[in-house]
């Protein structure tokens, strides 16, 4: 049966609603966090009631003390008008504001191919796939789950909105279109001032419609871009007065390159493999030299690959549609720009968030790659949309569980926390406030001793922990202004000490004790601390102390994994205990690191262990790479081996 094409795109896109809904829906049992929902919901008594005077407060004041977004708290303030503080009803609304926005962008890819000249199926199939990886992306959980980033799916509604009504200002030149556009842009930036970019978005348009570029089409929109100077400095001296923006010479202009363009690179990679998400993604720690992980100094010129190569390419060989590139790779570009941190805006180097809108473009670019792969190769469309199908589904998989972590302020920091142990600070302050504020004392002293073992408690931080210990004295609670406000730094003490002690737990298998008494060692001296105990462990390995030796190299490696004698020295430890294949998997990862030292040693004894689990044709190749690589090897030895491999063809 041939259904007609409105019939199809209202199927398609109940379909795209519900499936999203699915992804989402645990959602609706999630509670409240204590990650912003207490500034925006709990505790914010402008919510409560529509009066004159909280209406007036809303819409004149920065409530949040972070940024100013009227709308967006209005909107929280109709959610606890019906609901109260029940966590479904805003998660809720949350959800269906993200499901509208799937369906303002299929609309606006199906605008986008019409314009284009697109056939009707081929338009369909671009917005059916863009507007679903929009819909079910992992990425947009952070933006969908976290009540207090209602902010961003009600910014997008707007944002996209006006992108619709400056399409059709394009198709029928109609002044009226454009004041709408100009309307939804003021209610956009109400909404979050991440919307200060709209006119370079609407640029991005008229690339893609191959309007000539030039003064009049940015003098058309001169009102726009003096709403965006305005609002944007607004941001910017609201984020700086919170303390939130770091001064400039903080970091050297090399290092905000190369963190922009790490933060550009992870952004893509993320498009395709939206895996190992986290709430709080760190800055780099520095090597014990002063030098940075090797990805960071590779991420301008990948990011420049990134852009630079797939133009090339569409450019030499596909002129004609140069300027869908233009487009999908610009609109993302130009969301993305200003939340890079070459501006270093709080203590995270990228954040999920942030992709919300910007992947508009790349899913526009990759849905019309799709679509031309699957018409060009006729024969196999079928299985290129199963295929398509199939990713789509495993990304649904992800979301949904990616959803599951915002159950609790506990399961979303710990999440946090497991992903980049103690160098997600804030999220041990936050869940020392959450265990704190639910009774469990034990664990919230735990956090808090944590940040103050490693000299990076705040005020706040030390507070609770003196009120802790008097509550846990007097056997019960005690009011918040007992306890004083203002607590002295810990006494600095010399790295051997610390060094001592972290090595005397590790022989009572403490290791997190150890960890941190280690990296108390280093903040004290670290020119020697990681000289000192990487010495002491080699020492272990040759006086066979290797289950000691192993806990240190672990250690050793938490902090710097990028030292190939490291993995080495633990495998030969490994091997010591018996453990083979943990000994094969460091001497694998060592073999393939930048050290021939330890490439030719790692190759030589990964032939003795793959001998030992009687896996000879292993063994055969990697004592043949030793001796390609120089080591020495006993002739007896080799031809042994050959003969191993042989027998087993």
């Amino acid at each position: 049966m041939n259904l007609s094409l409105p019939t199809q795109k209202t199927l398609i896109i109940l379909v795209i609603s519900i499936v999203t809904f699915f992804c989402f829906r645990e959602s609706l049992n999630n509670q409240f966090t204590n990650w912003d929902d207490d500034y925006y919901v709990t505790n914010n008594q402008y919510i409560r009631a529509f009066t004159p005077h909280n209406l007036k407060v809303i819409f004149t004041q920065d409530i949040t003390k972070n940024n100013y977004h009227p709308l967006c708290i209005l909107s929280l303030a109709v959610n606890y008008h019906f609901a109260g503080l029940t966590p479904w009803s805003y998660y809720l609304t949350n959800i269906l504001i993200h499901i509208a926005n799937t369906i303002l962008v299929f609309f606006l890819f199906i605008q986008l191919c019409r314009l284009l000249k697109l056939t009707e199926s081929a338009g369909l199939f671009v917005a059916s796939f863009g507007a679903l990886w929009f819909g079910i992306h992992p990425m947009h959980v952070e933006s969908v789950s976290w009540i207090a980033e209602r902010k961003d799916v009600l910014y997008a509604f707007f944002y996209i909105s006006g992108m619709l009504t400056y399409l059709s200002y394009h198709t029928q030149q109609y002044k009226k279109w454009l004041i709408f556009t100009l309307l939804l842009f003021i209610a956009s930036c109400l909404s979050k001032p991440m919307a200060v970019v709209f006119p370079v978005s609407l640029l991005c348009l008229d690339l893609l419609l191959q309007r000539p570029i030039g003064f009049k089409l940015v003098l058309e929109k001169w009102h726009f871009f003096l709403l965006s100077l305005l609002v944007g400095g607004a941001a910017v001296y609201t984020q700086s007065r919170t303390g939130a923006v770091a001064d400039f010479g903080v970091l050297t202009l090399a290092e905000r390159i190369m963190y922009a363009s790490y933060g550009f690179v992870m952004y893509v990679a993320k498009v395709f493999n939206p895996t190992h998400l986290s709430t709080f993604y760190p800055y780099p720690y520095r090597f014990i030299t002063g030098e940075l992980p090797s990805i960071y100094y590779a991420a301008p010129f990948l990011a420049l690959g990134i852009i630079a190569i797939p133009g090339y390419i569409v450019y030499k060989w596909k002129r004609q549609f140069f300027h869908i590139y233009t487009f999908g790779m610009g609109f993302f570009i130009a969301n993305v720009i200003f939340v890079l941190q070459f501006i270093s805006v709080g203590a995270a180097i990228m954040a999920d968030r942030y992709s919300y809108v910007a992947y508009i473009g790349l899913f526009f670019l990759l849905a019309v790659l799709a679509q031309g792969i699957a018409h060009k190769l006729s024969s196999a469309k079928a299985a290129i949309i199963t295929a398509l199908l199939l990713l789509s589904a495993g990304l649904a998989g992800i979301c949904h569980e990616r959803t599951k972590v915002w159950y609790t302020s506990e399961t979303l920091l710990s999440d946090a926390i497991e992903k980049y142990p103690y160098r997600a600070l804030l999220s041990y302050k936050w869940r020392g406030h959450y265990y704190l504020a639910n009774g469990d004392l034990d664990k919230a002293l735990e956090d808090y001793n944590l940040l103050a073992t490693i000299r990076a408690a705040d005020k706040v931080v030390l507070a609770n922990i003196e009120r802790i210990k008097i509550m846990k004295a007097m056997g019960g609670s005690i009011p918040m202004t007992n306890i004083p406000t203002q607590a002295t730094n810990i006494d600095p003490t010399p790295y051997q000490t610390y060094l001592d002690s972290a090595i005397t737990l590790l022989k009572t298998n403490d290791t997190g004790a150890a960890f941190i008494r280690y990296i108390k060692a280093i903040r004290a001296n670290p020119s020697l601390a990681e000289k000192s105990l990487a010495e002491n462990s080699n020492n272990l390995v040759q006086s066979q102390q290797y289950p000691l030796a192993i806990l240190q190299y672990n250690m050793l490696l938490k902090l710097n994994a990028s030292n190939p004698f490291y993995y080495f020295l633990r495998g030969c430890a490994y091997f010591g205990t018996n453990n083979m294949n943990a000994a094969i998997s460091d001497w694998e990862i060592a073999g393939n690191m930048n050290n021939h030292d330890v490439q030719q040693s790692a190759a030589y004894n990964l032939s003795v262990a793959y001998d030992s689990v009687r896996k000879p044709k292993q063994a055969y190749q990697y004592v043949l790479k030793a001796q390609k690589l120089g080591y020495k090897t006993a002739p007896d030895f080799v031809e042994k081996l050959n003969s191993k491999a042989n027998a087993a063809k």
